[in-house]
């Protein structure tokens, strides 16, 4: 066994495992809560596929009632997964393929895929791909159930040739954080409206480039060049450069965080392309160079959600606050307004007091903040997840929990319960006006 120690940490959800890439045995050495994901991916990683990984959204499990017909996938997924529909001289082209959710047991079941081509074959109004039949033979799949919503599921398209459409799809649905952490730290973070996708080599060796535009290196620092910049020096040029003061704080920091992936890839692609593109002289080398890469990038969106919300609460004139202060049991929660010394002070009183948690998804997550902060029974939370089971909704509201979410994702939660929640601009002003 060699010493590749690579730790995962979820505030109260922490566990550590060694990861032996050049073994390939993962059922050897982890534990009962990720043994099953370790070894589909394992699995995954000799077969001819194309993989795409992406979180649940609430038009996707059904949480909406939007009436969409299953899961979203990109045009480039779709395109590249099922070229032979890819055309326009035949109304509404489809294809039928067979899929297994293998995280879940369930049984083999046929999917169509369909092109709804009506717009640019100028007959119609609609120009998309979707997937459909997700129900008709699993009628309890997880998939579609909106529990599931904000969970990270992984898809691996079979494919025998390149320019025939795929006639297998292998699906595995995270069970647990743990599962979660475990493909995190092989792909990334996966962001809520993102995805990863490409070749099983590419993706699970590390070298998957994330999403993103690629900028135009002459305009970032020269030594960037030189020496990867840390997530702190990305966020101060990110700020400096790119400041969208014009916009919403919701606006904002959306724009902020896609230009942020935009800067990351860019000066990942200047500093790993040449890497990839020399090769490796052995297997030592390969694993060196992907465990970087990986551990980077868990680095760098560690604390970047948090960083963004400090500079938008100063400059929307919340400069109040304390972050990461210690509570009761040594607890550190993301935000304290309007300040750790007030939390402190028993005079101080409680209804003034406020606490934010800061979660980029939150579905088995939010749970975790309800013992950080004791004096304050009323917590906020934000988190960038598209949507949430209304069932999930009200368990957060048992507890005092109210959810603050940018304004461009409120219509991925429930209609029933989007007029309960937070955007920023509204927890600012609230917050704001309780320091008066």
């Amino acid at each position: 066994m060699s010493n590749n120690y690579l730790t995962l940490s979820d505030r109260e959800n922490e566990f550590t495992f060694e990861k032996d890439i050049a073994e390939s045995n993962p059922a050897t050495y982890l534990g009962e809560s990720i043994r099953g994901i370790a070894e589909w991916i394992e699995e995954i990683k000799t077969v001819d596929c194309l993989f795409y990984a992406k979180r649940l959204s609430g038009n996707d499990t059904g949480a909406t009632k939007s009436h969409q017909a299953g899961i979203y996938f990109p045009n480039k997924v779709m395109a590249d997964v099922f070229p032979e529909i890819d055309r326009i001289d035949v109304h509404n082209p489809d294809h039928l393929f067979k899929a297994k959710v293998d995280s879940h047991s369930l049984p083999e079941q046929e999917l169509r895929v369909i092109y709804y081509n009506g717009k640019p074959r100028g007959d119609g109004t609609r120009n998309e791909k979707r997937i459909t039949r997700w129900k008709e033979t699993a009628e309890n799949t997880p998939l579609q159930d909106s529990n599931n919503t904000g969970a990270l599921v992984l898809f691996a398209f079979l494919k025998q040739q390149k320019e025939k459409n795929s006639e297998y799809l292998k699906i595995w649905v995270c069970n647990n954080l743990e599962e979660e952490a475990y493909a995190e730290l092989i792909l990334g973070e996966v962001i809520p409206g993102s995805g990863v996708f490409g070749e099983p080599l590419s993706i699970f060796g590390g070298f998957q480039l994330p999403n993103g535009k690629l900028q135009n290196p002459n305009l970032l620092p020269s030594y960037w060049k030189e020496v990867f910049p840390s997530g702190q020096d990305i966020l101060n040029f990110l700020f400096e450069k790119y400041s969208f003061l014009d916009l919403t704080p919701d606006e904002r920091l959306i724009k902020r965080r896609t230009k942020e992936f935009d800067l990351f890839k860019t000066i990942e692609n200047i500093h790993s392309m040449p890497l990839i593109n020399n090769g490796f002289d052995n297997i030592e080398d390969f694993i060196a160079i992907a465990n970087s890469i990986t551990n980077r990038r868990k680095s760098r969106s560690g604390k970047s959600l948090e960083i963004h919300l400090d500079k938008i609460f100063t400059e929307e004139g919340l400069v109040n606050f304390s972050s990461q202060c210690v509570t009761e049991n040594n607890k550190k929660p993301d935000f304290i307004f309007p300040s750790h010394k007030a939390y402190h002070d028993k005079d101080f009183p409680e209804h003034k007091l406020r606490m934010l948690a800061v979660k980029t998804t939150c579905k088995d997550r939010w749970r975790q903040l309800l013992n950080e902060a004791h004096r304050i029974k009323n917590p906020f939370l934000f988190t960038l997840q598209e949507g949430v089971s209304v069932n999930q909704y009200k368990e957060m509201k048992h507890e005092g929990v109210t959810l603050v979410i940018p304004e461009p994702i409120r219509k991925t939660f429930p209609e029933e319960i989007r007029g309960e929640l937070f955007n920023l601009a509204e927890f600012i002003e609230q917050t704001k006006s309780l320091q008066l």
